[in-house]
């Protein structure tokens, strides 16, 4: 009877400190710094980045805007600086985000398998492929936001467009996945006259 109370405070005892490892893990997530570097892979009525800015994709894009018939996606990489000031490693297996125009559009929702791992004290590119359509967004209030985005595109916006990415990594705790209690929101604008140089064409 001893041996099987022993065997099983031994289980529960490695069951608490693999949670208790789980939850400083996602605590170390949560006091990551996430910061906007850079976008790749940008894409447009198929067209990429520097397809886009000539002549005939401007003319194409304009076309889109004054009439959007055509069922046409945006698409483009998000590139973040993730740094871990802890000692620890911080690490996910899984991120869930969603992604908004001038903070209240929501303009696309998803989640990507992401065996990501950042070591204490150092920093890693985290890349997050994002895509969206924008014809089912070209109407009501969203029209303007939109509108303004794709003219961003080829650089002929009036002002910046302001993206929110909003982040929710998940963790391993024993057997099950465990996501971070609260949102992690990631706030750049676009065009980044800094990061045009690092954008992939």
């Amino acid at each position: 009877m001893k041996r099987i109370l022993s065997r099983f405070g031994c289980v529960a005892l490695l069951a608490l400190t693999l949670c208790a490892c789980s939850v400083l893990q996602a605590v170390k997530l949560k006091d990551c710094t996430y910061e906007y570097s850079h976008l790749s892979d940008v894409t447009f009525l198929e067209m990429t980045r520097s397809e886009l800015l000539s002549i005939q994709g401007i003319a194409r894009v304009t076309r889109f805007v004054m009439n959007p018939t055509d069922d046409v996606k945006m698409g483009f990489t998000l590139h973040m600086k993730v740094t871990n000031p802890n000692k620890g490693i911080a690490s996910m297996e899984r991120l869930y985000y969603t992604v908004c125009l001038d903070d209240s559009l929501q303009v696309a929702a998803g989640s990507v398998p992401e065996n990501f791992t950042v070591l204490g004290g150092t920093y890693a590119d985290l890349a997050l492929p994002l895509s969206f359509s924008m014809n089912q967004l070209f109407s009501g209030r969203s029209k303007t936001s939109v509108r303004k985005l794709a003219w961003n595109m080829i650089g002929r916006g009036d002002s910046p467009s302001k993206i929110t990415v909003n982040l929710r990594p998940v963790i391993r705790v024993g057997g099950a996945a465990m996501s971070i209690p609260k949102s992690i929101p990631l706030t750049f604008e676009y065009p980044v006259p800094e990061a045009e140089k690092a954008e992939d064409n």
